[in-house]
């Protein structure tokens, strides 16, 4: 029989027996990829039924954005620092199972909505159920590798987000188009469906088919790994002091990624009927489109970025995570303001591809988290920047694009407009935050730093780049 190992991970050495297979670490990242891929179906499918939902219910875009970010985000954001909390103390694949079920019927019930204020009141649901599945994912990863995988191993999973949006688009234009040609259905007891409504319960079913693969994942993972010479019955790090200590770090690492996500939620909300309505682009084609650069630019910046980050980190680079992303906030302007600038819908999907690319860095974001955060506080951490990132990003993102739109520009038309002045304030101020936080990154991870390479390696930091 082979000894207990201590295996290093994160910002913390921990103590695991007996050791993993290695295959075991991936089949985590696998399920949770998978898991946020489905989460994704019914988020994504709202953008291509803007138009008939405000048809069918009368509602202005502000109101569309509404359902789109603010009240999925709302409770997303209201629940998250609780799911954070419970998967620090309780079993980690019973609550994401609860999670994902809970999202899944409530995206189902949404089809049944037949007023503004029922669907409102579904989307509050989905955003309470799918609260559970980052923090879960960030702490549950970070547990089974080490530093310097940890990036790759975040962006793969978050290409699950890539994925999921990508099969939103291309499954829900063609089944949205199908839908309508196929017309109102009635069900007895139930009433009659319009084709926006059946399209929620075709797309948001299907998750409680996925929810308990979790139990594929292993239980090891139910409890947070604990520090080298801490057993599990004794306190661990307590989360106020940790968050005196790091607000400096944190308040631009959550400011930094907030703004980018917010940009990524604008865009995702509002491109699709963007097309359609300067362009009068065909509704699949658009689907279609937007769905292949998304996914190629998607998993390209996932991928990129994690890999990138690993071999800065390995190299000593402790700011890493934000010297990149600083890179990828001017990038993901330039590509902005080229898309609504391009003359045509082809090019302006192709323009996008760039945005893709170097908005989709949520995976390096969490990685960098994880590596400053003592592993009995990932998940409430965890769950903390992913409030603060869905109150500017979710939450404000769809609903400042509409807000130029309605309110500053007043026409409808005007919606291209809006998405650039999105790109072109909020780009800049993200690549500002990372800049002043790459030496307040730097200081974090080196405090953290106790499974750094044994050889001597230069530490770089922001002031020496």
């Amino acid at each position: 029989m082979k000894p207990d190992v201590s295996v290093p991970t994160g910002a913390d050495s921990v103590v695991r027996a007996p050791a993993p297979s290695a295959s075991r670490p991936w089949t985590t990242v696998f399920v949770l990829q998978f898991l946020y891929m489905v989460s994704m179906l019914d988020r994504n499918l709202i953008a291509l039924l803007v138009q008939p939902m405000k048809r069918s219910l009368g509602i202005t875009d502000f109101q569309v954005s509404l359902l789109q970010g603010t009240a999925f985000g709302l409770f997303y954001v209201l629940c998250g620092f609780g799911a954070g909390w419970l998967l620090d103390l309780f079993p980690r694949r019973r609550i994401v199972f609860w999670g994902v079920t809970l999202w899944s019927l409530c995206a189902a019930g949404c089809g049944l909505a037949a007023t503004y204020w029922q669907l409102l009141l579904g989307r509050f649901g989905v955003g309470s159920g799918e609260a559970v599945l980052s923090p879960a994912s960030y702490a549950m990863i970070s547990d089974q590798f080490p530093r310097r995988r940890l990036g790759f191993a975040m962006g793969v999973w978050a290409t699950g987000s890539t994925f999921g949006g990508a099969l939103s688009l291309v499954l829900g234009g063609f089944v949205v188009t199908w839908l309508t040609a196929r017309g109102d259905v009635a069900v007895p007891l139930l009433g009659t469906f319009q084709p926006w409504q059946q399209a929620f319960l075709v797309f948001g079913l299907p998750g409680l088919l996925a929810a308990p693969l979790v139990y594929l994942i292993s239980p090891r993972v139910d409890r947070p790994a604990q520090p080298r010479g801490r057993s599990a019955g004794e306190d661990g790090p307590e989360l106020l002091p940790f968050i005196a200590g790091r607000r400096r770090y944190l308040f631009f690492h959550f400011t930094g990624y907030g703004l980018v996500t917010l940009v990524a939620y604008g865009q995702s909300a509002w491109l699709p009927t963007y097309l359609l309505r300067e362009f009068n682009a065909n509704l699949a084609a658009v689907g279609s489109g937007i769905a292949l650069a998304g996914a190629t630019g998607g998993v390209l910046g996932f991928l990129l970025s994690g890999r990138v980050t690993d071999r800065m980190m390995g190299r000593g680079r402790l700011d890493a995570h934000f010297h990149y992303s600083l890179y990828a906030a001017l990038g993901l302007t330039a590509s902005g303001v080229a898309a609504i600038f391009a003359p045509g819908p082809e090019l302006c999907i192709l323009a996008t591809l760039g945005a893709y690319v170097s908005m989709s860095i949520s995976g390096i974001a969490a990685a960098n988290l994880q590596l400053a955060t003592p592993a009995p506080l990932r998940a409430r951490v965890s769950s903390l920047y992913i409030i603060a990132v869905n109150v500017t990003g979710l939450c404000l993102g769809p609903s400042v694009v509409a807000g130029f739109t309605d309110f500053l520009f007043g026409d409808p038309a005007k919606v291209g407009w809006s998405i650039l002045l999105t790109y072109v304030i909020t780009g800049p101020l993200a690549a500002l935050a990372f800049h002043l936080g790459r030496p307040a990154c730097t200081e974090a991870l080196r405090d953290a730093a106790d499974d750094l390479p044994r050889r001597p390696t230069r530490i770089i930091s922001a002031e020496q780049s």
